[in-house]
């Protein structure tokens, strides 16, 4: 395992605490949608949930085949469908946490040299197994400040 293997998989496993601490116990405040069309709060941990799921599946899929096809996914119809709107916040972190752990200790499996084996994702064509990796990590601060924005009560 590369040191850049141990960093993501250590940045994978801070997530849930550093989305924890970020979630205010208000229930009102963490359910409060801030738009028409905008996730609230405890949605935003929701898609974490769902994003941690989708790319350990595309990282699996790029080290067991040979330049797989990867499908997009509709983010906020995963989001409707788990409702994750009137789920228990504790329940999520659970969650949240397990999928973190799952593709922390995926990260930790991976051979070095299997890193820049790619496949073509359906939007944004080829990828590597290196993006697979760094793509929900660079979009994390993204959705950390979307939930503390969610938060913030008109």
């Amino acid at each position: 395992m590369s040191a850049e293997q141990e960093h993501w998989a250590a940045q994978f496993r801070e997530i849930p605490a550093i989305f924890r601490m970020a979630l205010r116990s208000d229930d009102h405040a963490i359910r409060h949608r801030p738009a028409a069309g905008e996730w609230s709060a405890i949605e935003v941990v929701g898609h974490m949930i769902d994003k941690m799921g989708i790319w350990i599946s595309r990282v699996e899929c790029l080290l067991a085949e040979e330049r797989p096809a990867l499908p997009a996914y509709d983010q906020d119809a995963l989001v409707r469908e788990h409702d994750y709107q009137h789920a228990d916040p504790e329940v999520l972190f659970e969650q949240l946490k397990q999928g973190c752990e799952r593709f922390a200790s995926l990260i930790e499996r991976i051979p070095v040299s299997a890193l820049q084996r790619e496949g073509v994702h359906e939007e944004f064509g080829p990828i590597t197994l290196r993006q697979c990796i760094s793509y929900p990590l660079e979009s994390s601060p993204e959705h950390l400040q979307q939930l503390r924005a969610a938060q913030i009560l008109a």
